[in-house]
């Protein structure tokens, strides 16, 4: 029997290597990882039971990295680890998708008594692994596009018209909206899909890597390239590579982005020969382009040749019709996965899901019916809900301008009034925002908001 693979990320080594050793010595397979940017990379290339992640790294922190995870693959298991150990970080962490939450300084007891229950929890089936679970006939069923809405079928209709004309293809939708899922589906109706998938969100690469990862490098190229690798584009070479976050790609990155989609051959860093590669390019955004090219942050010939094809994503709010279709779809998957019986949604929580706004769209609902189905006794109550959704939208939280306001005065008002109801949580805010939270630093430096204006 092969053992348990579990990955454990803490920028602390003393508090990484501890956990490794009283891991190990359970007999379970430990690899480590001393930041969120190492671990994509080893979470992609393994199979994990199960990640172990601290709260509090540089760059990129514990929060966001769940959310990489869930996008990335939303049945890995994640358990937070942090110093900061307060029930508001508890309950975002489990709002976001974790598992289970362990307090600094860690109590090996605890430890191990957490692992080996989180290890437990029973395994899904092959067709839920593959997200092939069986919906009623009644909904509309594309993939993992699921839903009745005519928004939701324009969507399905726009992928069914480009499937196999072979051009670049550009999605637009805020964050949760499934963008992936539609870049997925695209892929898997085509001619290329028996060729590799290969999904890059380009937003949590740092910049100084982003070349490397796209391109590949040869051994020596910089420090730390002990050996050759292969990009991204060459691993997906007959396939379909997705990039989403677009955005946030350097004008270096975009200048040699346009080149490929010109001459279809990419050069690896540090490299000088030519590598062809056929490569269907699915890219995403939650900006707007037209704005960032106006503003000089990106490309405007980059853009004409990513959006031969556009594919708009609504957002959930706009979606009421596939909000409780894609509730049930989820309960009915999580029940599978925890070996749980939870029989549904009571009428009057199922009208608060109706009415609530969803900023975090898809993700955040599926996150709210996970923890919904873990505290259900027998089906998901309005108790079940957090308060946030049960709320709603609480007076004194809406925001009116006169006719002729200015866009941008709207934007930074906007900003600075999320940031207040998050209470300066920039995380928390860039998801009601439905923007990344690197988009959203980008606009608080763009509009000169200083933390007294909103703390």
């Amino acid at each position: 029997m092969n053992k348990p693979r579990i990955l454990v990320i803490d920028d602390d080594q003393a508090h990484r290597e501890g956990m490794v050793v009283l891991l190990e010595d359970e007999d379970y397979q430990v690899d480590d990882a001393e930041g969120a940017e190492t671990a994509l990379i080893l979470i992609k290339k393994y199979n994990y039971d199960l990640i172990i992640t601290d709260y509090k790294m540089q760059k990129i922190d514990g929060m966001e990295l769940l959310k990489l995870i869930n996008d990335f693959d939303p049945l890995l298991k994640v358990i937070m680890v942090t110093g900061y150990s307060s029930i508001e970080h508890a309950v975002q962490a489990v709002h976001l998708g974790a598992l289970d939450y362990i307090p600094k300084p860690i109590d090996p007891v605890k430890l191990k008594a957490v692992v080996s229950r989180a290890l437990t929890v029973p395994k899904l089936e092959s067709d839920i692994k593959e997200k092939r679970i069986a919906v009623p006939a009644r909904y509309i069923h594309f993939g993992e596009i699921i839903g009745k809405s005519r928004g939701i079928k324009n969507v399905i209709k726009k992928i069914n018209e480009i499937t196999d004309i072979d051009v670049p293809v550009l999605i637009h939708g805020e964050s949760g909206t499934g963008k992936e899922l539609v870049a997925r589906a695209l892929h898997n109706e085509s001619n290329r899909k028996d060729k590799p998938f290969i999904a890059v969100n380009t937003g949590a690469i740092p910049k100084d890597l982003i070349s490397s990862e796209l391109f590949g490098h040869e051994k020596g190229a910089f420090t730390g390239a002990v050996e050759a690798k292969k990009g991204k584009f060459e691993e997906a070479d007959e396939g379909t590579l997705f990039l989403d976050e677009i955005s946030s790609m350097s004008e270096q990155v975009q200048i040699a982005l346009l080149r490929v989609l010109e001459n279809n051959q990419i050069e690896r860093v540090g490299g000088s020969h030519i590598i062809p590669v056929n490569v269907r390019i699915v890219a995403a955004t939650n900006e707007n382009l037209n704005d960032l090219i106006a503003n000089g942050k990106f490309r405007e010939d980059l853009f004409y040749r990513l959006n031969v094809y556009n594919i708009e994503l609504p957002p959930l709010r706009e979606r009421k019709d596939d909000i409780l279709i894609i509730a049930e779809y989820f309960l009915d998957r999580f029940n599978r996965e925890y070996g749980k019986q939870v029989s549904g949604i009571e009428p009057e929580a199922a009208d608060i899901l109706n009415k609530y706004t969803w900023p975090g769209n898809i993700r955040e609902l599926r996150n709210i019916i996970l923890r919904g189905m873990i505290s259900a006794k027998g089906s998901i109550t309005k108790k079940d809900l957090p308060a946030i959704v049960k709320q709603g939208m609480l007076p004194g939280q809406e925001i009116r301008f006169p006719a002729g306001t200015p866009l941008p005065e709207i934007e930074r008002v906007t900003i600075i009034k999320t940031l207040q109801i998050a209470k300066g949580n920039k995380l928390k805010a860039a998801e009601m925002l439905g923007i990344s939270r690197r988009s959203l630093y980008n606009k608080l430096e763009d509009y000169n908001i200083k933390d007294d204006e909103f703390s």
